[in-house]
């Protein structure tokens, strides 16, 4: 059965990263969740809040950071490091939408957690 609850300490770390490497996010309209027993592939994902959720839940919260606590929480600090910032990247500036693998910030995030790792481990 999928449990789901509220991952403070991925949110902490997303602040942490957010800060250093000024990505400008506004992390309180990013809602952080661990799921156990899913049945997905990945270690984490980005989701975006349809506007009906939006209106219905307000507009306080457009993105769900999604992590899969059997893959994610057995990473080491680097690597979790390295999956927030890929999240993150999904999501532009401007709040609006999500990016896909092909924006080219995406080439950046192994020189990005490499240069923030000694600050959040």
């Amino acid at each position: 059965m999928l449990k789901l609850e509220e991952a403070k300490d991925v949110e902490e770390m997303a602040k942490k990263i957010n800060d250093t490497l000024k990505l400008i996010h506004d992390i309180d309209k990013i809602f952080f969740m661990r799921s156990q027993n899913s049945k997905s592939n990945v270690i984490a994902r980005t989701l975006v809040l349809p506007a009906q959720w939006r209106f219905v839940y307000g507009e306080k919260k457009t993105y769900i950071i999604e992590v899969i606590s059997e893959k994610f929480d057995n990473l080491t600090c680097d690597e979790k490091i390295y999956v927030v910032i890929h999240e993150l990247m999904h999501i532009p500036r401007t709040m609006k939408g999500l990016r896909g693998h092909n924006y080219k910030g995406f080439r950046m995030v192994n020189v990005m957690s490499r240069k923030i790792r000694k600050q959040i481990c």
